[in-house]
């Protein structure tokens, strides 16, 4: 699925967030979309997702939704949001249960995303018996099992150490190149960004205006050689540039308030 927004703009109340954002997410391409504090990233996720009505402009979805899909847009989120009482396998159950499925079916996605973010031998633990990482596993298997058409991740790696981190970027990577679905991620850190999408959408400071749009052009399975590091530093560097200034003005700004 085609994700197309054309002159979004939104306010809360007197406050302008977002201002004249229009760009497309291709079908099968990783959007990140980086830029300073309070730009209003999430506020445009939750209009690409349908939480929120734009107070301008419009969000067009073009495109066949898989027989498969049965939400065609999902949500993952920082906080993961799992029941305690509930096993993992029952966790991912969740996001199923109020769907017309077969329990073998239901049995079949389950086992099907747990293989692929490599919980199968996790299926009966409770998230209290698992590290922060292992719980964020949960929260996109959860996601994966209704085999959405677009993926919208709201900083979901944030909450994790370093090493977790790196290792589940990886996953995301595994999971992206495999089962090419298409995907908007917000993050604050520009190596997320350089190391997982096709194209990095940059906002300026509230209210948030598209500055620039940097496609990358080393695949993404190649971004870890030796190879790619001068060129990925290079972007990294440009994507700073095109913030730094902005992102100190708005750690004023928050701490003001």
């Amino acid at each position: 699925m085609e994700l197309r927004l054309e002159g979004i703009s939104h306010r809360y109340d007197a406050l302008t967030v977002l201002e004249d954002i229009s760009l497309t997410v291709e079908e099968g391409e990783t959007l990140a979309l980086i830029g300073p504090s309070g730009c209003g990233k999430s506020t445009l996720l939750g209009i690409l997702g349908g939480l929120l009505q734009p107070s301008a402009g419009r969000v067009v979805a073009e495109g066949a939704v898989p027989a498969s899909c049965l939400n065609p847009l999902t949500y993952v989120f920082q906080d993961f949001a799992l029941l305690p009482w509930r096993s993992v396998a029952d966790n991912v159950s969740l996001a199923l249960e109020h769907h017309p499925l077969s329990a073998n079916e239901r049995r079949e996605r389950i086992a099907k995303v747990l293989q692929s973010t490599g919980l199968s031998d996790f299926a009966t633990a409770f998230p209290g018996q698992l590290s922060g990482g292992m719980r964020q596993r949960v929260g996109i298997a959860r996601a994966l099992a209704v085999m959405p058409a677009v993926l919208l991740m709201d900083e979901p790696l944030s909450a994790l150490d370093a090493q977790t981190r790196d290792l589940l970027m990886e996953d995301f990577l595994d999971l992206w190149v495999r089962e090419r679905t298409t995907a908007v991620y917000v993050t604050h850190n520009l190596n997320e960004a350089l190391r997982l999408a096709d194209k990095v959408a940059v906002l300026s400071r509230r209210p948030g205006r598209l500055r620039e749009i940097v496609p990358l052009t080393i695949p993404q399975s190649e971004r870890g050689s030796s190879a790619a590091l001068a060129e990925l530093a290079r972007l990294h560097d440009h994507l700073w540039g095109l913030i730094k200034d902005e992102a100190r003005t708005a750690e004023r700004e928050v701490a003001d308030v």
